[in-house]
């Protein structure tokens, strides 16, 4: 149900979802891997999903967590994975709408990377997979709001689409992110234990993903998974609070 809440104090968030390239840095190991194309005989993996600039995804709660543990001690400022509020908020950027451009029948190719016509690329065929010219809907079986076309069949780049008016960008579709808090009812409290970093209950996940029609990737449609499951679609970004920001600054300075 709707719940008012007040973000008490201002932060930072990143511009884009941490890409492969930035995570990285923190685990050289990790491997986002490929999208499943359908229909072929797996001569090849499927479509790349690693590259430096996509958004990282398969990765749990924990290790975000852990991610936003080393960046604080890497930049000497907190990092953080932001609320559910603090996410919502960050995505309305001020609209009063299902999104920051409009509602579910608004044309996103401009602006997020959904579950739209140009998924149908997924279903493939031959030795050499190539996309099936005009696929059934057996073989082009991915849900998905044909009306619109974003131009990508899978998780792209970040950075790709318009920002919101706050200069955030991909808060709708790419990936889905993950957030601070658990999944626990609304109305939303702040301080009744569900942005507690040792609760072990279901993490809620914003923002819907490529392959998530607009409806699961409103500004308030909540997804969760268990604190440890590394999802094929999700990711996350962090944030700052912006009064530790401040102080670092001034203490460099001195």
């Amino acid at each position: 149900p709707p719940s008012a809440v007040t973000i008490d104090e201002p932060f930072w968030m990143s511009v884009t979802e941490v890409t492969n390239e930035q995570y990285n840095r923190f685990d050289p190991d990790h491997n986002t891997r490929y999208i499943n194309q359908h229909h072929k005989d797996h001569t090849r993996p499927g479509y790349e999903a690693n590259r430096p600039e996509q958004p990282v995804a398969r990765i749990s709660w924990d290790e975000a967590m852990a991610f936003c543990d080393w960046l604080s001690e890497e930049i000497a400022m907190p990092c953080l994975l932001p609320s559910e509020a603090q996410w919502e908020w960050a995505c309305r950027a001020g609209a009063e709408t299902p999104f920051f451009y409009g509602d579910l029948d608004t044309d996103f190719s401009v602006y997020a990377n959904l579950a739209d016509e140009s998924i149908k690329l997924l279903a493939v065929a031959g030795v050499d997979p190539q996309p099936i010219p005009n696929p059934n809907q057996y073989q082009a079986f991915v849900p998905k709001d044909g009306r619109f076309n974003d131009g990508e069949s899978i998780v792209t780049e970040v950075g790709k689409y318009q920002p919101n008016p706050w200069g955030l960008l991909d808060m709708h579709g790419n990936v889905a992110e993950w957030t601070r808090s658990s999944f626990t009812p609304y109305p939303y409290v702040e301080d009744d234990g569900r942005n507690d970093p040792d609760c072990r209950e279901n993490k809620v996940v914003r923002g819907g993903s490529w392959r998530d029609r607009p409806f699961r990737a409103t500004a308030s449609y909540r997804l969760h998974y268990k604190p440890y499951q590394k999802v094929f679609n999700v990711g996350f970004r962090v944030i700052i609070p912006a009064g530790a920001s401040e102080r670092v600054t001034i203490a460099k300075q001195d």
